[in-house]
């Protein structure tokens, strides 16, 4: 209200204060001055006729001149006084005005030219003068009429400004009243607000009584004025011990008792507050008892004029501590389980790789080699096992990376149609062999560039298309791709004729590891993760699947994902480096930047360093390089490839990753610091498959990552790409044709005399002999040692890998276990010397002067 007051107050005296400058404004001073003007100049007008007519001789036409000077000067007034500015906005009056300004004008060119002339036009300047008057005249009219409206207008602008005035004037008057009325309210509200506040604090005494945080007042000189029940019972102090106390001496412990007065005295000072309204801070006090533990402090200062205190709110958090370490613990140790768990997946892929390598590698060079009709089926049967085999591993792995969130593909431009007719050509062939129709249609609209993960796609669809021709026969299988009008999704449809799927197992087939055919006589095999994976791909993208079907007449799965339009190009590298990638990705063995079974070009000779610690994965490397027609050296280890690379000249580097000391990523690091391979590309060659590993590769220098077991067709085609192009132009033969006829297949690659055949009775023999050797001594020197030395460590995980080559699982998992060995200590060698003492028995009797018949 007493705002209110003074703004009509305010209003009062500015009301007043232009009610006296409007009057001021209606003096007669200024009007009369303006009518006086407009009269003399008609007055002044006369004057000057007169003076010409009377006029005759020179004498008097000084006289003329001196009157048209009087009348110029009363219409130049009219013309520029901003008194008559109301007069010239008139647009008729502007006129009349501009009318006698002309005539003046020209009467200007005779009364200031000489006597004579002047004499001699005075006709002329009367015959003006005639024609001025009525201009004049109305001049004189206008300007008593606007001087009549403004008038007007001021006094009704006056009357309005007195209403005004009058109006605040009564608003004024009832405004003082209601603040009469309402300081007498105001009066009656104090008296019933200061009987509240009695009992208002009343009850806070009586809730700080009963809070459970313990409450207390200190004043400015750190003694405690409250201190309450809940005080008594976290502390240990009654309410009697603790009032007058020092409450640093009470409740600080010792090693915070400094810190705490420096505080108080900035805060008194001035200073800034580290703890006083700073909300809740989690310190440590002390009881009685001399225990120390945690608790949350919120302290907030009251200032009056007498004094300053300091009220405290303490909430011992003891139990909230030690729940949260069990939940940080808990929390630890099932990320310490998840990261076992990626480790353990990452080791095995690396440890199933490996050996796979060998495998795959020795039946690729038996293909080389003249064999039987008989031979070349077993050699068929190895083959597709160990790419069954490879799947199931590669099935399990992308299973783990997509629940770890480890399985990252960045998004990219790329042509979806282009993408989709791969699959549909990569899989004519399958859909021949089981008589079925695989056709694709697509409408995309203008462009099929989109916007997404090409990688992840392909997997999808390679997928689907292989499950619908799997459980299709005699039939036909289609693939439908369209985009949704006026949007960014895409729809994917997989349809087909074949066996179908019951309404109640519809739900269960994106589950992990459902088989709706479990049964020893199911007609098609797998992990049952096909479809598990294919429905996380898709989640991970943003999409979703679903499946309709009926048992006997097929099944139609649909795909709906963002997939935004693009049109930018997709340059043939990146077509290239994508095609890599997904070849990898679903862990087949072709060549590397094209899909399976895309024929590879023969390629100039190049001069190869291979780094590899595995004997056995050296040797079926070097065979298949020289097969291709290429020049090899071999390094044992990083140290030794960096060293070969400071010698010699290559055209390519293949790099193992997993080493002993110097592993290929240091390796490859110091190359590329050292300058000694400048523009020569270094490839990974590593059963390492995540993702993330083949990031830090990247990362680490390494042109491009191929993942063990590779193929010969592999090896050629990353040789085409990657070799420098500088090299002599020898061209590669074909793999030349063992003159022994071949090797004996057996079921197992591993078998110590396909081994022999693989590689040559001779440098097989002597390869073996050799690890005899590096075994024998490996246990001497375990034996000899009191401690377990990180060479003794190398040298086990080096063996472990060509005993896994060599097909002695139980004498790999050994030499494992004794690289692997927690502490320092020599573990117990039983298991790996019975292990070792069978090995031994069947390289013995396998080895040729040994060997019956």
């Amino acid at each position: 209200m007493s705002l209110v007051l003074t703004l009509l107050a305010v209003q009062s005296v500015r009301l007043g204060r232009e009610v006296l400058e409007r009057l001021d404004g209606l003096s007669t001073a200024a009007n009369d001055s303006l009518q006086w003007t407009l009269s003399q100049a008609e007055i002044e007008q006369l004057k000057l006729e007169n003076a010409v007519l009377s006029a005759h001789t020179g004498q008097e036409l000084s006289q003329v001149r001196r009157e048209f000077d009087i009348l110029y000067s009363r219409v130049a007034t009219i013309r520029e006084s901003q008194a008559f500015a109301s007069v010239r906005e008139v647009p008729e009056n502007a006129e009349t005005l501009r009318r006698v300004m002309q005539r003046i004008d020209t009467l200007i060119t005779y009364i200031d030219g000489p006597d004579e002339a002047l004499l001699f036009g005075l006709p002329k300047v009367t015959e003006i003068l005639q024609e001025n008057r009525s201009d004049l005249r109305i001049l004189a009219l206008a300007g008593l009429t606007e001087h009549a409206r403004v008038t007007e207008g001021k006094r009704l602008n006056l009357f309005g400004i007195l209403s005004r005035l009058a109006w605040v004037v009564l608003a004024l008057c009832v405004a003082l009243g209601l603040t009469a009325l309402m300081m007498g309210r105001l009066y009656q509200r104090g008296k019933r607000l200061a009987e509240r506040t009695r009992h208002a604090v009343a009850r806070m005494r009586a809730m700080i009584t009963s809070s459970l945080d313990a409450i207390l007042v200190v004043g400015d000189d750190g003694r405690i004025q409250e201190f309450n029940g809940a005080a008594e019972t976290i502390f240990g102090y009654s309410r009697a011990e603790a009032t007058g106390a020092e409450m640093a001496e009470l409740i600080v412990p010792e090693h915070l008792r400094v810190a705490h007065a420096q505080g108080m005295l900035d805060y008194l000072s001035g200073g800034d507050a580290r703890v006083i309204g700073k909300g809740r801070v989690q310190l440590e006090a002390q009881r009685k008892s001399g225990e120390i533990f945690p608790v949350e402090l919120s302290v907030n200062v009251s200032e009056t004029p007498e004094e300053t205190v300091f009220v405290s709110y303490l909430r011992d958090i003891s139990d909230r501590i030690a729940a949260e370490e069990e939940l940080l613990k808990a929390r630890d140790e099932a990320l310490a389980g998840e990261r076992a768990k990626a480790d353990l997946l990452t080791v095995m892929s690396h440890e199933m790789r490996t050996p796979l390598t060998g495998v795959l590698g020795a039946v690729e060079l038996l293909d080389g080699t003249t064999l039987t009709t008989e031979q070349h089926e077993y050699l068929s049967v190895m083959r597709d096992s160990s790419d069954r085999l490879m799947s199931h591993v590669n099935d399990v792995l992308q299973m783990s990376q997509l629940e770890t969130g480890t399985d990252h593909e960045q998004q990219r431009i790329f042509h979806l149609a282009d993408l989709v007719r791969e699959v549909v050509e990569t899989h004519q062939p399958l859909a021949r062999q089981t008589h079925n129709e695989l056709s694709l249609h697509c409408s995309l609209g203008a462009s099929d560039e989109v916007l997404g993960r090409p990688i992840a796609l392909q997997k999808v669809l390679i997928n689907l298309v292989k499950n619908a021709l799997q459980f299709t026969a005699d039939g036909a299988v289609s693939i439908d791709v369209m985009r949704q009008k006026d949007s960014d999704m895409v729809e994917i449809c997989v349809a087909d004729t074949g066996a179908g799927i019951a309404e109640h197992d519809l739900e269960r087939i994106f589950e992990d590891f459902i088989r709706l055919d479990s049964s020893y006589a199911r007609s098609s095999e797998g992990t049952g993760l096909g479809l598990a994976i294919t429905r996380r791909i898709i989640v991970s993208m943003g999409g979703e699947i679903t499946c309709e079907s009926e048992l006997g007449e097929g099944s139609l799965f649909t795909i709906a994902l963002p997939l935004p339009a693009s049109h930018a190009g997709v340059s043939t590298q990146a077509k290239q480096s994508m095609l890599a990638e997904a070849t990898q990705s679903i862990g087949k063995t072709g060549p590397i930047g094209e899909l399976p079974g895309t024929p590879s070009q023969g390629v100039g000779a190049a001069r190869i360093l291979v780094v590899e610690d595995n004997e056995i994965n050296q040797v079926l490397v070097e065979r298949m390089l020289i097969s291709l027609g290429h020049e090899v050296v071999l390094a044992p280890g990083g140290a030794e490839g960096v060293e070969a690379a400071r010698q010699g000249q290559f055209d390519l580097i293949f790099m193992d990753i997993s080493m002993p000391e110097v592993d290929g990523m240091e390796a490859t690091r110091r190359i590329r610091e050292q300058k000694l391979a400048e523009g020569v590309d270094i490839v990974a060659l590593t059963a390492h498959v995540a993702a993330r590993d083949h990031a830090e590769m990247c990362l680490a220098g390494l042109a491009e990552v191929v993942t063990k077991p590779v193929s010969k067709a592999a090896l050629s085609d990353v040789i085409a790409r990657r070799a420098r192009a500088d090299r002599s132009g020898l061209v590669a033969t074909e793999p030349a044709q063992h003159s022994d006829g071949g090797m004996a297949a057996d079921e197992e690659v591993s078998d110590i005399s396909q081994f022999l055949h693989a590689l040559g009775a001779e440098r097989g023999a002597q390869f073996l002999r050799g690890y005899l050797t590096e075994m024998q001594q490996l246990l001497d020197d375990l034996g000899a040692e009191q401690k377990l030395r990180q060479p003794l460590r190398d040298e086990a995980h080096r063996l472990a890998g060509s005993a896994a080559v060599l097909g002695f699982a139980d004498l790999r998992a050994a030499l494992l276990e004794v690289e692997h060995s927690e502490g320092d200590g020599v573990p117990a060698l039983a298991g790996l010397t019975m292990c070792w003492d069978r090995a031994n028995d069947e390289i013995t009797r396998q080895l040729p002067d040994n060997a019956s018949g």
